[in-house]
């Protein structure tokens, strides 16, 4: 993962990767969004951390997303002093 989210922070992604990476988040919503108890939860969910105009731009915002705002957002978000990484060990006793 430290390799991957170096490469982002360093180099450029495609506009192929950004193309999928959108195409997978609007069908996760879609499918999220089919009926009326998901519709709830992430308009409850978006007025939690934004409001409930996020829920409805989503999607518009979504596929403005450029290479440039990748790398940006890696470099201002992903640095290591940034970081927590848990390691789950198993107690002893338990496969």
């Amino acid at each position: 993962m430290e390799k991957e989210i170096q490469r982002v922070r360093e180099e450029k992604v495609t506009k192929e990767e950004i193309a999928r990476a959108i195409k997978q988040a609007r069908a996760l919503f879609a499918y999220g969004s089919e009926n009326i108890s998901n519709q709830g939860f992430w308009l409850g969910y978006s007025e939690m951390f934004a409001n409930y105009e996020w829920f409805l731009t989503y999607l518009e915002k979504l596929s403005k997303v450029t290479v440039k705002d990748v790398q940006r957002v890696a470099n201002e978000y992903f640095k290591p002093q940034s970081r927590v990484v848990g390691v789950y060990v198993p107690t002893e006793g338990q496969a």
